[in-house]
């Protein structure tokens, strides 16, 4: 399944996905499919009648297949065996769930051709058969270069998705598959107060099941499980390092002006309000139409439309946008 199979609650009724909805979700596919193309990131500006709720709708459509695709055990076996000595994991234990650190991988001596992951702590040191791997660690998007002590993972961290929405949608086999992908999928620039307040609204449905935007969006470190990274577009600085194939979302006309420059080899989609002051409205097309004539970019928007063609998604009215590379 996926989030397009959702219902909004509007009313105390449920009604179909209005095709906004739809739209930013499309929008949120092709960035996760697309965002890079020979090497060259994608661009979108988008105008819109109103802002709010759009960037974060096309947040979801960047972790739906995430969420959806059924990753193999190989590729699960893979993951833990990239990692190196000090990556910090969760070990389950049966009764606690404690952070440990790797050790190193060696060759079981009982079950053939199976590996030992081993694993340190003050309370726990041993070494945990292939076999166990999906059941007994949890990894988490954090490492160091020396083995530390362990810790029990404390009652307000939450161990791996468990919203009932999701598990509905996309089963829970697959969601606990996600323990071992953690790390961002998406950057978002705005407001975040008003981000996370948005967040929260009860508005979709699914077989009974009722969630919120914040069901799939996973940005603290509360969760070891995390997908993306919210950017207040009133720092004068983040301590953190940017990885340019991450698609980034601008929440507004603002965060864009503020803090562009920070994104520039990143794909990218521009949400822009026309409400907004004119002002800001010439700034932003200056800065993008100098962008494509100093780099000698190249207008995409009809790549972009044929997307949405194929994905039977029709441009709602009152909406206007540009895509180049």
């Amino acid at each position: 399944m996926s989030i397009m199979n959702l219902k909004i609650i509007n009313n105390d009724r449920t009604i179909d996905l209005p095709d906004w909805i739809k739209f930013a979700f499309t929008l949120g596919f092709y960035l996760n499919d697309h965002g890079i193309k020979d090497m060259k990131p994608i661009n979108i500006i988008i105008s819109l009648p109103s802002d709010r709720f759009f960037p974060l709708f096309v947040a979801m459509g960047i972790l739906d297949k995430t969420f959806s695709v059924n990753k193999q055990e190989k590729s699960i076996r893979q993951a833990i065996l990239n990692l190196k000595k000090g990556s910090r994991i969760i070990y389950h234990d049966g009764k606690v769930s404690r952070k440990v650190s790797v050790v190193s991988f060696e060759p079981s001596t009982v079950l053939k051709d199976q590996m030992l992951l081993m694993i340190k702590g003050p309370k726990v040191e041993i070494g945990v058969p292939e076999q166990d791997w999906l059941e007994k660690f949890t990894l988490l998007d954090e490492e160091y270069d020396e083995v530390k002590r362990t810790r029990k993972v404390s009652k307000k961290f939450t161990l791996g998705v468990e919203s009932p929405l999701l598990v509905e949608l996309y089963t829970k086999q697959n969601l606990n598959k996600l323990n071992f992908y953690p790390g961002d999928k998406f950057y978002m620039v705005g407001n975040t107060s008003q981000l996370e307040e948005d967040m929260n609204e009860k508005i979709f449905t699914y077989n009974n099941k009722i969630g919120s935007i914040k069901d799939f969006l996973y940005i603290h470190n509360n969760n070891s499980y995390t997908n993306g990274k919210f950017f207040s577009s009133r720092a004068r600085r983040w301590e953190y390092e940017i990885q340019s194939d991450i698609p980034v979302i601008f929440a507004n006309i603002n965060s864009y002006l503020k803090k562009s420059h920070y994104f520039k080899d990143n794909p990218k989609i521009i949400i822009t309000d026309r409400t907004d002051f004119a002002e800001r409205m010439y700034l932003i097309n200056q800065d993008i139409e100098r962008d494509i004539t100093q780099h000698e970019r190249k207008i995409v928007t009809s790549e972009l439309v044929k997307y949405l063609e194929l994905s039977n998604i029709v441009s709602p009215k009152g909406i206007e946008f540009l895509a180049w590379r």
